[in-house]
């Protein structure tokens, strides 16, 4: 019998304290001010002169002579940007790094 009423009262005491695991139910704390704190923490997204790999291509194109054989994302001196793969008319293979935030252009 004394094992019973110890089972019912570790039970009421357990209970209220699991059934407030999310911060939306914490007193004090509601979504509003947690959706607040997310957004001051996120930096605004800067404008890019780049913002697409057709335009790096297009901006390599006419810096550079010869085809382009492939062209992806990456990041350029910490920023995003473009890695993009060509081939010369004279057969030599070169990359080149488009900075997307700055419109910079640089063969590796």
């Amino acid at each position: 019998m004394k094992f019973g009423s110890m089972l019912v009262l570790t039970t009421c005491i357990l209970i209220p304290f699991f059934g407030q695991a999310s911060s939306a139910q914490l007193p004090g704390v509601g979504a509003s001010s947690m959706s607040i704190a997310a957004q001051t923490s996120k930096k605004a997204p800067q404008q890019l002169k780049v913002r697409n790999r057709e335009q790096a291509i297009q901006l390599v194109k006419r810096q550079y002579q010869g085809k382009v054989l492939k062209a992806q994302s990456s990041r350029v001196n910490g920023h995003p940007g473009y890695r993009v793969k060509l081939i010369s008319n004279e057969g030599v293979v070169f990359y080149v790094s488009v900075d997307a935030q700055t419109g910079s252009i640089r063969r590796n």
